[in-house]
Parts: structure tokens; C-alpha cells; sequence
């Protein structure tokens, strides 16, 4: 595929610029209603400040700190702590952070900075991921549809999203494009950087098995296909094994389930970061946040009900337009993004985990032909990531 032509180039810059700036100016002019750092609190928005450098931290950096930025600030300043809760955020993403803070920056900093490069990327690899199923327009309403859902926010906040979601996008290019040690690179780091890169084995294999020629016969030739499925689960299995061995935080728990699974592909550690949660069946946490929204109704589950049901549309919608590959690994993050109960709300951080179900966006860009479709999905999306990132300066909103 040819790389995207200049024009298109300058409109993703453009957009991503847009953006950046976007969400920067909503959280400065809104954090003075909810001052929580120390900066916010001492330091007017307006005017600028005599120490000059202390106000943009105020302005630019500061509004920022909120929920798990505070603990990949930890991690960067301090490195892992074991059965405190660090564990729970895998290392990648602090970690290419970490040059730009041993250099003297801002953590809070180092991290934007880090997001805002990687949600460029993203952009760009995005783009020419959507044009391999899709003419150019359409591709670009793909595009659109992904950085304007309301949670994609995210994506320019000190979160590990941008860089997780690069490098999950780097992985689907690269399957379909069958450049298999890209694919063993990319799923390796997606898994080092968010728990939910281990799906990208599901995609592998269909595409391992297409390789095969979809035979059993086949099975030989293509075997550099076939192991670079294990590349996910091996990244996930690196850093469990560091977690247990060198930092002596727990060990292999095969009691229960729940005990597997955050001993594995959590953290045992992560009830201190959110207590009460645990794994269900989907329909039975979907029928809990119905229930918890009719008799004890809060703001979280609504949203969280809202955009997690309108993303299974959209999921629906675009099925028939999705490859097999892509409709396994959107499948499996849906449902277990559905999975996750608590005590506190019914869902928490639904919709950024439905966002790696990026390729959604790809088939609902093919699904909805007609253009007063697509604008007013764009602006209703908009309308909400603003309203979404108000909540958030306020720290009403757990993204």
C-alpha cells in the first residue's frame, strides 16, 4: 500500500495539533474549579505568573494529575514498589519515558509528552491500517470516528493508552501485511504496555492458520507464523515472572480463578489500587450495572452503560465489514471489558477498555455510507469527550 499522500499527512498533523491543543485548554480552564495539585491550588491561571516556568507547569501540566497518572508518576520517580499497587501498571510505558525524566524534566511531563508523540503515531499508522479495507475518504472517517469517540481524551493524557494502542495497530498492520517478526515485536510490547495486548494471539492465529493455507498440511510452513502467537502471552509472562522472581510479589495461584488470573495476568497487588473487583460472566455484570442504575443511579454507570452499549452497536454494525482476524481480538476485548465487576461501580473504566476494539471504528467507517451519518456521529462524540474530560478535571470521572 502506498504511504498516505501529503495532503493527508498535513490533515492528521492538523487534527492532532488540533487536539492536543483541544484538550490542554479544557483542562486549564476548568481546573480552577477543582484545583487538586499543589500548582493549581497557589498558582492564578491568569495572569502568568512571575516564575514563568511555574505557571506553564500550572497551566499545561498540572491539570493533568489525576487518578493513574499519580501512579505512573511513581513509577517513574521511584520504580516498583512490591504489594503497593505499582505492579498492576506494566513497564513499557514508563520506561520510554524515563530518558526524558533522567534529563530533569517534569514526570507529569515526560509522560505528556510521551502520549502526545505516541498518539501521533498512532494517527498515521491508524490511517494506513483503515486504507488497506477502505478508499482514502472512508478511511479518514475511520480515523475521525477513533479520536473523537469521548474516551479518546486519553490519548493526549498521561495514560499508557496512546503507546499501548500505537503499538497494537503497528501489530494488525503488520499481520496483514505478514511481516511476522514486526508482529512478534509489536504484540511483545503491546503486552508490556496494557494487559489487553495478550489478545493480539487471537488475530495471530487466524492469520498463522490463513498462512497454513488453512490446512493441516500447512501447518510446517508456516510455523514462523504459528510462533509468533506466543509473542503476546510471552510479554505478559516476562513481566509476571520479573514481578514474582525480583520483586517477590506473590506467586502462581491456582486455588481459584480469581486467583489465576491476578496472579497472572494482573497483579495480586491490584486491590490496592481498586478494592472490590473482580471477574464475572458479562451478562451477569451487565445485568448488576442495570440493577445498580435503577435503585442506586450515579453518574459513572450511566456513562459507562451509555457509550459501552452504543459501542456494541457500533460493533454490530460493523461486523459484516470486519475480517475474521479483527472480529476474534474485538470480540474478546469486548466481552471481557464487560467482565470486570466492582464494588464501586458496576463498570469501571469501561469505554478505555472498549477502545482497543479499534478496528470497530474501521468497519462502522464501511457501515455508515451517508455523510449526515457520519457528521452527526463525529459531533455528538465531540460533545461528549468534552463533557467526559469536564468530569475528569473534576475528578468525577474515572477514564
Amino acid at each position: 500500500m502506498n504511504k498516505p499522500s501529503k495532503i493527508i499527512t498535513s490533515q492528521i498533523i492538523g487534527t492532532w495539533l488540533f487536539l492536543r491543543c483541544m484538550t490542554s485548554l479544557v483542562v486549564a480552564g476548568f481546573s480552577p474549579f477543582y484545583p487538586l495539585t499543589f500548582l493549581e491550588k497557589t498558582i492564578a491561571l491568569w495572569p502568568p505568573a512571575p516564575n514563568f516556568s511555574a505557571w506553564l507547569n500550572r497551566v499545561f501540566v498540572a491539570p493533568w494529575v489525576r487518578w493513574d497518572t499519580l501512579w505512573f508518576e511513581k513509577i517513574l520517580v521511584r520504580g516498583y514498589v512490591a504489594w503497593d499497587g505499582s505492579t498492576s501498571f506494566l513497564p513499557l510505558y514508563p520506561l520510554v519515558s524515563r530518558p526524558l525524566y533522567l534529563l530533569g524534566m517534569d514526570p507529569t511531563l515526560c509522560l505528556l509528552i510521551t502520549s502526545s508523540l505516541s498518539a501521533l503515531l498512532l494517527f498515521w499508522v491508524f490511517y494506513r491500517l483503515a486504507s488497506l479495507d477502505l478508499p482514502p475518504a472512508s478511511a479518514w472517517t475511520a480515523l475521525l470516528f477513533l479520536v473523537t469517540f469521548p474516551i479518546a481524551f486519553i490519548l493526549f493524557a498521561p495514560y499508557s493508552e496512546s503507546l499501548f494502542l500505537l503499538l497494537t495497530v503497528l501489530a494488525l498492520y503488520s499481520m496483514r501485511q505478514g511481516r511476522w517478526e514486526l508482529v512478534a515485536l509489536f504484540s511483545f510490547l503491546a503486552a508490556l504496555t496494557r494487559q489487553q495486548g495478550i489478545f493480539l494471539a487471537l488475530p495471530m492465529a487466524w492469520w498463522a492458520w490463513e498462512a497454513s493455507g488453512k490446512s493441516l498440511r500447512g501447518l510446517k510452513k508456516a510455523w514462523p507464523a504459528w510462533l509468533t502467537t506466543l509473542a503476546a502471552p510471552a510479554g505478559l509472562a516476562a513481566w509476571a515472572i520479573y514481578r514474582m522472581v525480583f520483586l517477590h510479589e506473590g506467586s502462581l495461584d491456582f486455588s481459584n480463578p480469581q486467583g489465576l488470573i491476578y496472579s497472572t495476568l494482573l497483579s495480586p497487588s491490584a486491590f490496592k489500587v481498586l478494592g472490590g473487583q473482580a471477574f464475572q460472566w458479562p451478562w451477569q455484570v451487565f445485568a448488576m450495572a442495570i440493577l445498580r442504575a435503577i435503585h442506586t443511579p450515579q453518574i459513572l454507570d450511566y456513562i459507562s452503560l451509555i457509550l459501552g452499549i452504543g459501542f456494541v452497536v457500533a460493533f454490530v454494525v460493523a461486523w459484516r465489514h470486519l475480517n475474521i482476524a479483527d472480529r476474534l481480538y474485538c470480540l474478546a476485548i469486548i466481552l471481557v471489558s464487560f467482565s470486570v465487576f466492582t464494588s464501586m461501580y458496576a463498570y469501571i473504566s469501561l469505554p478505555r477498555h472498549l477502545l482497543p476494539a479499534m478496528p470497530v471504528f474501521i468497519g462502522l467507517a464501511a457501515g455508515l455510507k451517508k455523510p449526515w451519518q457520519r457528521k452527526t456521529l463525529i459531533a455528538v462524540q465531540i460533545v461528549g469527550a468534552i463533557f467526559l474530560l469536564i468530569l475528569f478535571v473534576f475528578a468525577q470521572l474515572i477514564p
